[in-house]
């Protein structure tokens, strides 16, 4: 539990942009950022402290070619950003593995994680404005969502109003040198292994060494109208190296030298995904847009999308958005033998701007959740199932969950049966209402904002899982104008659990941050955080902030 939050963050952002003097352009940016924290156990022991300095470089170099650009003629540039995250905060048994302490090894975590965010050469413009290319670490958006990868891609672009793209390379992946885990498919835990640590490495089975992830895809995109676009996209990536297929070893194992553990090597899929996504836009009409995405390896659709937004008269816009997604992982991830079923979304809003200072926005709707069996009536039926006949061995045990012990050993099998039974797993929805109203109003010198939102079932609490709502207030004054503004912010929010009202709550907190630019390319932000809620007691924050700019 935190009982205690204190933290201090300082930023420095820096940026050179030189004037025409030189016949190529360059960029130089940076940030520092330094921030403490502790977390307390309810009898008031320190059982996690971090002191983190993170900073970021990044260096740009455009028109190699010269200055004597014309249009479609070729253009060259080079950009590179990377990222270093130290925590000064962590403890030796955290990150060196040592068997007399490995009670506190944490397997993958890193003192000091070195990220090339991105780094590639970049070609526009070659063979009349009809070629591209990046080489290096970069990133793709599309409908198939954020990702990157080390490689090249290509980009033609045709006469007949459609452009292909080619890429290959190797997927950016946790544990490899200067890269990080956010873009791997989910659902395996991966890293960097240290002698000491793989010399035992049986002592973790779900940990895998990171090894290399080789990655090819194409895209079609229109080219036509700009008014509308179309864009298929397709993507696979491999594994490779080892990765343990069970938990557990066997004494008579195919694998002795592995300790027992089976494992899968070679090269084999890690994910395979196609998708499409259509955008229509009239300025005095609205915008049509829509996209799915198909997962070849598990033979569904993981992510539908469609929306429509509409304009009544110059000042507001009405909008419905359906979405549908279903969680996939990574192809080794013991998640695709686990059931998983998708959420769904449906919503309607509409946003307005009555005055040129005053914006409104609203947005409702409900979002379903899939289940595979019925959750208002599961817990009972599997509880008589298991023997359970009072009324009050039924309270405690759909409240707790079945017995373990009673699996195997309930009259005939009947809570085997009862889990497997087919009527007893066929899908259902639940229903959330989700809502929320925005208010931005701003003034000569200042501006302030109201949100507020709801989330909550339907029914009593026997049906109803429960809700959140809550809401914030913030407000910005300049107090000396171009020199001293102060801001801050209230809010409170409320949460309720049937299942478990031990964990009720009702929070509130404040910030006041004052902030001062005492210089044209520099300003100094502070803000001080207090947060009070019954289950953590009190919380403190404290972050500073110096941003500077500098441009001739």
């Amino acid at each position: 539990m935190m009982r205690k939050l204190l933290a201090f963050t300082c930023g420095l952002t820096m940026t050179a942009v030189p004037k025409v003097a030189r016949a190529v352009d360059w960029e130089v940016t940076g940030d520092v950022a330094s921030q403490g924290y502790e977390i307390v156990s309810p009898w008031g022991d320190v059982v996690l402290g971090r002191r983190r300095l993170t900073s970021t470089l990044g260096l740009a170099s455009y028109n190699l070619q010269g200055r004597d650009t014309l249009p479609f003629k070729a253009t060259y540039s080079v950009q590179v950003r990377m990222r270093v995250d130290a925590d000064f905060g962590r403890a030796n048994g955290e990150t060196a593995y040592d068997p007399a302490n490995a009670t506190r090894f944490v397997p993958g975590l890193q003192s000091t994680p070195i990220d090339m965010m991105y780094g590639y050469v970049e070609g526009r413009n070659l063979l009349g404005g009809a070629l591209e290319f990046k080489v290096g670490r970069q990133y793709t958006t599309n409908v198939l969502g954020w990702w990157s990868f080390d490689g090249g891609m290509v980009r033609v672009t045709t006469p007949f109003y459609f452009a292909v793209e080619a890429f290959g390379g190797l997927e950016q992946r946790g544990g490899l040198p200067l890269s990080t885990a956010r873009f791997e498919s989910q659902g395996v835990w991966r890293g960097a292994q240290d002698a000491a640590f793989a010399a035992d490495s049986q002592r973790y089975p779900s940990f895998q060494t990171a090894a290399l992830a080789p990655a090819f895809g194409a895209a079609l995109e229109s080219s036509g109208p700009n008014w509308i676009k179309s864009r298929i996209d397709y993507r696979r990536v491999y594994n490779t190296g080892d990765a343990f297929t069970g938990q557990f070893a066997f004494p008579n194992s195919t694998a002795p030298a592995s300790g027992g553990y089976e494992k899968v090597s070679g090269l084999r899929v890690s994910s395979d995904r196609v998708g499409f996504s259509l955008s229509a836009a009239l300025p005095d009409l609205g915008v049509l847009r829509g996209g799915v995405v198909y997962d070849l390896y598990v033979a569904q659709v993981s992510r539908a999308f469609a929306g429509v937004d509409v304009h009544v008269g110059k000042r507001t816009t009405v909008g419905l958005d359906a979405d549908y997604v279903l969680p996939v992982f990574d192809a080794d991830s013991i998640f695709n033998w686990f059931t998983h079923s998708p959420s769904a979304s449906a919503m309607a809003r509409v946003a307005t701007r009555p005055t040129d200072t005053l914006q409104l926005s609203a947005q409702a709707g409900t979002k379903l959740w899939l289940t595979e069996g019925n959750p208002a009536s599961w817990a009972t039926g599997q509880c008589a199932a298991g023997g359970y006949q009072t009324s009050e061995q039924l309270s405690l045990c759909t409240r707790y969950g079945v017995d373990s012990t009673n699996w195997y050993a309930s009259p005939n099998n009947s809570l085997y049966d009862f889990a497997r039974a087919d009527e007893n797993r066929m899908n259902r929805a639940s229903a959330d209402l989700v809502a929320n109203a925005n208010a931005n109003y701003a003034w000569l010198t200042g501006k302030a904002d109201v949100r507020t939102m709801v989330q909550t079932g339907f029914g009593d609490d026997s049906t109803n899982r429960g809700r959140r709502a809550g809401g914030t207030v913030s407000v910005q004054q300049a107090i000396v104008p171009g020199l001293f503004w102060l801001g801050g912010r209230v809010s409170a929010y409320d949460w309720h659990d049937p299942l478990r009202p031990d964990r009720d709550a009702t929070s509130i907190g404040y910030v006041v941050a004052p902030e001062l630019q005492p210089l044209q390319f520099g300003k100094i932000r502070v803000e001080w955080e207090h947060e009070s809620n019954r289950l953590v007691g009190q919380r403190f924050r404290v972050l500073g902030l110096i941003t500077m700019k500098v441009a001739p």
